[in-house]
């Protein structure tokens, strides 16, 4: 199964070579070179199977595309005659995977047979039993894969391949979850992606496929890295977002010249919310703050396309004080007291506090939708008490410190989908880039709680660390 497992299919415009193989997860993968491949954990055993358009006709495939549903999406006349065409390639496919199942089948019969053949005394009865075991050895494998197939995990899709073609075969979160309803919408959708990405080879830029969420660039420990930068440009410009946040650590030491970084931010288009973190002195603030397009929170909040912000700062710098790692920790955890007070003394309660260090927002939690942290150099998240808090690793790669490391960290950064309505986070696209190669992925969560409007339910704080919580500034009632 492994070298013979394979075969080459037409499927109206497109060569498909269809492919099999052990693995220690099940999954699919959609291979559409040059673009990338889109993935996804679509059923159990231990089987993996991958589908490569090895040869597009695009004039063709345009063709059958021109009926594509207009913007009142799939139900109406032009998606009923595109219905009609993606018809008859529905049932080729359909075919094809068929066969290529049977041919497994019979491979498996084969290598029993090959089996016996290699041994000198061999029987019709030996024969018969060792082709039926192959068979039988090989249906089992099969099995759990057909029974447990389930095409809607292509909703959380796992994408590698050049950046610029993301956004475009992924698509917008909200127009996917609109869509995902059925089998042949699911189909329209590819096809419309699949369509957009070879017209991208003219223009790699792709448009993104519907409004209906709010994305934000979410980045965090830059540590002077102007690469770092221009990563998140070119994110801020493929995901079309409406703001990028930074939650801290910007500078490294703190030294005279660090500043200076803070000058890239100007270059972006769109508004730029900071909060510092435990590697950024008061000059590094100072610079953030003074590109016009820049909003420094610190018990404040700003607001972008109807999505509230509430930014703290992080209130120590580290760099060259290491021995006093537990009483910084410490003192952000009762210093978060204070954060939930201060979320609950505003006259609009802010939908997403930003923070660099998440013991900043442990008792903030179950105050307030969503947080939004760094610090660590990692992904996470989570929910507490009904707060989803989203964890971004190091946009600037870990900055110098990791420049001579032999396995440099990646640089990563999320887009945040926000629905309007519930202004909560419905999705997040967890970016990763990789040296050396650049190797590009992007991984979409689902977060399902962000369809419904946020309920509080603080968290209980202990008596202590209510006597003193500490006072936050700029926190007054606005």
């Amino acid at each position: 199964m492994t070298f013979l497992a394979h075969q080459e299919v037409t499927v109206g415009p497109a060569r498909v070579r269809l492919e099999a193989g052990p693995a220690l997860v099940g999954s699919s993968r959609l291979a559409a070179p040059p673009f990338g491949s889109v993935s996804a954990r679509t059923h159990q055993g231990p089987l993996a199977f991958r589908a490569t358009i090895d040869d597009v006709d695009v004039k063709r495939l345009g063709r059958l595309l021109e009926g594509s549903p207009g913007p009142g999406g799939p139900g109406g006349p032009r998606f009923a005659e595109l219905e009609a065409t993606l018809g008859p390639l529905e049932d080729q496919a359909r075919r094809a995977a068929t066969v290529f199942l049977v041919r497994i089948a019979v491979l498996g019969l084969a290598g029993g047979l090959a089996a016996v053949l290699l041994f000198p005394r061999r029987t019709r009865r030996l024969l018969l039993r060792c082709g039926l075991g192959g068979l039988l050895a090989t249906v089992l494998l099969l099995a759990p894969a057909l029974a447990t197939y389930d095409l809607t995990a292509f909703r959380e899709p796992r994408y590698e391949g050049a950046l610029e073609y993301a956004p475009a075969l992924i698509g917008d979160v909200r127009t996917g979850l609109d869509r995902l309803r059925t089998l042949r919408e699911e189909i329209v959708r590819i096809g419309r992606n699949l369509d957009r990405a070879y017209a991208a080879l003219a223009n790699p830029v792709g448009e993104l496929d519907g409004t209906g969420t709010v994305r934000v660039l979410h980045v965090s420990d830059m540590h002077l890295n102007p690469a770092g930068f221009d990563l998140a440009e070119r994110l801020a410009d493929q995901f079309d977002v409406a703001a990028v946040v930074d939650t801290g650590d910007m500078g490294t030491w703190g030294l005279a010249r660090e500043p200076e970084v803070a000058a890239n931010i100007g270059r972006f288009d769109v508004p730029y919310l900071f909060v510092k973190g435990n590697h950024d002195d008061a000059d590094m603030v100072e610079a953030v703050a003074a590109n016009d397009n820049a909003r420094v929170l610190d018990g404040t909040s700003a607001v972008v396309a109807g999505i509230r912000f509430f930014g703290v700062a992080d209130p120590t710098f580290t760099p060259g004080k290491g021995y006093q790692v537990e009483q910084f920790e410490k003192l952000k955890v009762e210093r978060s007291v204070a954060v939930a007070d201060a979320v609950d003394r505003q006259a609009l309660r802010p939908d997403v506090v930003m923070v660099h260090d998440g013991r900043l927002a442990t008792y903030a939690r179950g105050h307030v939708a969503t947080v939004l942290e760094g610090h660590l150099h990692r992904f996470g998240t989570e929910v507490v008490n009904g707060t989803r808090t989203l964890m971004t690793g190091t946009t600037g790669a870990g900055g110098p410190d990791n420049f001579r490391a032999a396995d440099p960290p990646s640089a990563d950064a999320q887009v945040v989908y926000f629905d309007p309505e519930t202004r909560r986070p419905v999705a997040v696209d967890r970016i990763t880039v990789r040296l050396p190669g650049s190797s590009f992925s992007v991984e979409r969560i689902l977060l399902p709680e962000g369809a419904s409007p946020f309920t509080p339910d603080p968290i209980e704080v202990p008596p202590e660390l209510r006597q003193d919580p500490g006072a936050l500034p700029g926190a007054a009632r606005p």
